[in-house]
């Protein structure tokens, strides 16, 4: 699990991979996420980086497994994420645009609270993950597999659930406009109101 180093500016941050200051304090911000691309994209596996707040644009992550990693708050547009492997991956407060997971098979990550449109979750392996208060936009989830995932509190509009496994995954509190659970097992998952009401 990633270390935590707090920023040597002493402003409370936690510090990037490789560095002594935050993404706020360091000189050039772009090169340092630059610096950390190449890094991800020099390994297969990525262990333990610290990567919050960061911007990441047209990246392609894909194929690539990721251990205790946290990208908090940080950014993410037009990035591949097709075929990853993670566990234990923190994006907490984040924001998706267009990101692609599909084929990916994800586990104890946390999508709390972020902002996500447009993103595609195809073929997924996706246990126990964390989507609670998340805004979810024009998302789409298919033939993938979210055995006890949580959206509590999620704000889920023009998104679709089609051929899911929904067992244990709990919506309790979320609410869902224009959302399809088309050929998911909607019934073995949890909601504030009868399953039988969603289309």
């Amino acid at each position: 699990m990633f270390t935590i180093n707090l920023c040597a500016a002493g402003c409370g941050r936690v510090a990037l991979s490789g560095s002594k200051l935050c993404i706020v304090h360091v000189a050039d911000a772009e090169a340092e996420i630059a610096r950390i691309v190449n890094t991800i994209q020099e390994q297969q596996t990525v262990k333990d980086l610290v990567a919050r707040g960061g911007r990441f644009e047209n990246i392609d992550f894909s194929k690539r497994h990721f251990y205790g990693c946290t990208f908090k708050s940080g950014s993410f547009t037009n990035c591949a994420f097709t075929g990853v492997r993670m566990r234990m991956v923190f994006f907490d407060f984040a924001e998706f645009s267009d990101c692609d997971f599909s084929g990916s098979d994800l586990q104890f990550l946390s999508f709390a609270g972020v902002i996500m449109r447009d993103c595609v979750f195809e073929n997924v392996e996706a246990l126990h993950l964390n989507f609670s208060g998340a805004i979810i936009m024009n998302s789409q989830f298919k033939s993938s597999n979210l055995y006890n995932s949580r959206f509590i509190n999620a704000n889920i509009t023009f998104s679709n659930f089609i051929d899911c496994n929904l067992q244990r995954t709990n919506f309790i509190k979320a609410y869902l406009e224009e959302v399809s659970f088309k050929s998911s097992n909607k019934a073995e998952a949890m909601f504030d109101f009868s399953p039988m009401e969603l289309k």
